[in-house]
């Protein structure tokens, strides 16, 4: 593996990985402005594009930056690997990847190749996050791929019991810690990680499975309010 590595993205997950790419010795850059962006990709080895704080790159991918041997690695939220690859120069070294931001200690990747992707380039981002010290799960392209898609799916049935009027939110979060042994409620979990964030996986999973994903109205109008959660200082409860 060429171990010369672009991070892209402007947030605290870029930069936070772009350290911990330095500090484990690889010869990294991170890229937090567009300027001269393609005097950056001629040379590295792997590309890491993170989405949710991304810079507002158009087609970067389709501008030939992924090419010959280049591994691209981008963060899949919302959307399957296989349709992000098509954007890309070379969608052969298409990786797409999502981290259990939520408990970084953990230090859990789960990586999904495309339809089109190499089994080398799944390789390539396996090797790079194990050298990380990462745990590395290899999923199939499939809608939400495993973590987001059912804790999603576990966070939308309890807005709808808590919607109801089955249960208030505070004892269906203290019944999933103490019962499930759940390291938070399903409320919580949500503010945490993000009510923008559950409700796009879940019309996802709507679009390509059923309406047994549908998103609780709850949730909608929630995010449709900007209550994102603890981003924002309210989601479910105020912080």
């Amino acid at each position: 593996m060429k171990e010369k590595i672009l991070v892209l993205g402007k947030g605290e997950n870029a930069r936070s990985f772009y350290e911990m790419c330095e500090e484990t010795g690889f010869e990294v850059t991170l890229l937090e402005s567009v300027d001269n962006l393609n005097s950056y990709l001629k040379d590295v080895g792997i590309i890491i594009r993170f989405m949710e704080d991304s810079l507002d790159i158009p087609s970067v991918e389709g501008a030939g930056s992924v090419t010959g041997s280049q591994t691209w690695l981008c963060e899949s939220i919302g959307r399957s690997a296989t349709s992000m690859a098509k954007e890309a120069g070379n969608p052969e070294r298409y990786v797409g990847f999502s981290l259990s931001g939520l408990f970084p200690e953990k230090k859990l990747v789960e990586l999904t190749g495309g339809e089109r992707t190499a089994d080398d380039a799944v390789a390539t981002a396996r090797d790079l996050f194990e050298k990380l010290q990462f745990t590395v799960v290899i999923s199939r392209d499939h809608p939400g791929y495993i973590l987001n898609r059912v804790v999603a799916s576990m966070i939308n049935e309890a807005i709808y019991v808590s919607m109801y009027g089955l249960a208030e939110m505070k004892d269906i979060d203290q019944m999933m810690r103490l019962g499930a042994n759940f390291p938070m409620g399903p409320f919580e979990y949500a503010d945490s990680v993000g009510l923008d964030r559950v409700l796009k996986t879940l019309e996802w999973l709507t679009e390509e499975l059923g309406p047994q994903y549908r998103p609780c109205p709850l949730l909608r109008r929630k995010v449709e309010a900007g209550f994102l959660g603890r981003k924002t200082g309210k989601g479910f409860y105020a912080y």
